[in-house]
Formats: C-alpha cells, structure tokens, sequence
C-alpha cells in the first residue's frame, strides 16, 4: 500500500524522557481506508504505552508471553457479569454477552499498536489472528469450566459447557467473525458441542436407557419371572424418565438449532430402544399390557419437545 496515498498525516512525539511513551495524533482525512481488509479503530490523540493494563499486545512481545503475563485474564476478569456464578438453568454465562467484543478488541487494538510503532499500516486476514484466538479461547474454556464445578449434576456441567460453546460460534456469526477465527476454530468448536452432547448424554440418559435393555431376560426363563421383571423395569424407567423431564425442562438453551439437534439426538437414542422394549413387552402381556404402559411413543417425543425451555416445572 502507498502510504502517500493517504492524505491522513500522523504525527508521533515522544513524551518526556520516557521512551516507551508517545503521543499520536492523525490531521486530516483517512483516505486509505476503503483499502483495508478490516475495519481499522484509528485512534484520536492519546498516549501509548508498553506498560498500559489493557488488552495490547506490546509490539516486541511474543503471543505466548502476553497470555502468561495475565493481561487477557484480568480483563476478562473486569467484566462486570464475568464474577457471577453459572445460571441455575445450564445457560450460557452472561459474561460471554461480551466476550466476542472483547476478542476483536483485543486483537484488533494488538495490530493498531503494532502499526503504530513501526508506523506502517499492517493489513492482516484471518489466519493470523489463529494464535490469539486460540489462546484466548483456551483461557474462556478454562475459566468457564471453573464456574461449571458449581453443578453438582456432572450432565447439567457437560450442558452447561455446549452451551457456551455454541454461543461463541452464534456471536462469531452474528458479527461476521469468519476471517478472524476461520474454519478451522469453527469445526473444531463444533466438535467440542458435540462431545459435550454426547458426555451429557451418557451422564444423564444412559441411567434412563438402563431399565430398557432386554438382554437381562433369557429365552430359558419362565415368562412369569420374565413378565415381573419387565413390569419393574418399565416401572423403573416411568419413573427416572419422568424424574429426568422435571429436571430437565427447567434448563434452558439460548440458540433454537442447538436446542432442537439435543432434542433430535436424545430420539434418535431413546425412542428406537422404547419402541423395541415396548413391542417385547407387548409380546408377553398381549392386551394386558397397556394397563402397565403410561407413555406411547408419540408420548415420548412430545414430552421431549418441552425441553430447555426453562419452564418453572413439568406437567
């Protein structure tokens, strides 16, 4: 780029014998900026230095040793809703409201700063901003998996962790992030959701799922001792599947779509093995059955569908 094309002139001036502090100023119109590749925050007179608390990384410092100095921490830190405790419902925490305004901030003023001191303008696409991102996604994960321990329910830990996930893939979308945080992040942040389904899953359903295997009964066992162990375990499953719903329907998902595939994955699990338990049990008490049998399977996906709505209680 031409700098000279730009009729913008700035001015930096060391402040008193301190050399790592300047003033900046810029007089006139910035020309140049229809030629960047991301919007640029071109600073009004103010002072810059390499000991300011905030989000800029010094030119002269690596990405490893800016993130172990801490700073990202405590700004994080001084977000307002960053101290308070994971929501009741499993929710996203409200301090990720904030966190995409803190990325690009971080990032963005990194680079200004940068630009400035060697007094040229850096043009940058998304893959440079990898490191950073990473890093700093990595101390979010951290800390959010701190405020995760205040669940004594692990599955409800697992929910409450592929909720935020999903949120900062709903924010880098919404603020059109992709040439920050590209397609690698983005698969890989999918990824982690879909582990956190599955460990949520496991942790919270796999007891549901217990009472319906049919491999406990043997084709040597009397149909009497058979027929009263299927009626307990349908009793049994009646119950921690109602247990699990009343739970449940009290948590509560921000994005619809990542709320719809949970709903979508726990049929895909529960209702073949309901369906197959069911039609067994059907076989061993013909008619009799249905007066043991408290949900069909149109039951099953309608209750279901009133999950993560973050009802007061289930009905």
């Amino acid at each position: 780029m031409n700098l000279d094309a730009c009729r913008a002139k700035k001015k930096v001036q060391q402040l008193g014998d301190n050399p790592n502090v300047f003033d900046v100023t810029y007089n006139g119109a910035h020309s140049c900026r229809m030629f960047l590749t991301i919007p640029s925050l071109f600073l009004t007179a103010r002072r810059i230095s390499k000991d300011m608390p905030q989000t800029t990384m010094p030119a002269s410092t690596s990405y490893s040793e800016w993130l172990s100095s801490g700073t990202p921490a405590k700004y994080i830190d001084s977000i307002p809703t960053a101290r308070l405790a994971a929501p009741e419902d499993g929710g996203h925490h409200p301090m990720m409201d904030n966190v995409g305004d803190y990325l690009v901030s971080a990032i963005r003023t990194q680079q200004i700063v940068s630009a400035i001191r060697s007094q040229q303008i850096y043009v940058v696409n998304g893959d440079e901003f990898s490191p950073q991102v990473e890093g700093t996604v990595e101390l979010l994960e951290s800390i959010l998996a701190s405020k995760s321990e205040k669940y004594v329910d692990a599955s409800l830990r697992h929910f409450f962790m592929m909720n935020n996930w999903r949120y900062l893939e709903v924010t880098n979308n919404r603020m059109e992030l992709d040439g920050m945080f590209g397609d690698v992040w983005l698969q890989r942040n999918r990824e982690k959701v879909q582990q956190k389904l599955e460990l949520y899953k496991r942790d919270s359903w796999d007891k549901v799922l217990e009472f319906l295997k049919l491999d406990v009964i043997d084709d040597s066992m009397e149909i009497n001792i058979a027929t009263d162990l299927m009626k307990e375990n349908l009793n049994l499953f009646n119950m921690q599947f109602k247990e699990t719903i009343r739970v449940q329907c009290t948590w509560s998902v921000h994005d619809e779509k990542l709320r719809e595939e949970i709903i979508e994955s726990l049929k895909n699990t529960l209702l073949p093995a309901y369906g197959t338990f069911i039609g067994k049990f059907q076989d061993f008490l013909k008619s009799n059955a249905y007066k043991y049998i408290e949900y069909g399977m149109f039951d099953i996906q309608d209750v279901l569908d009133s999950l993560f709505l973050g009802n007061k209680k289930y009905r």
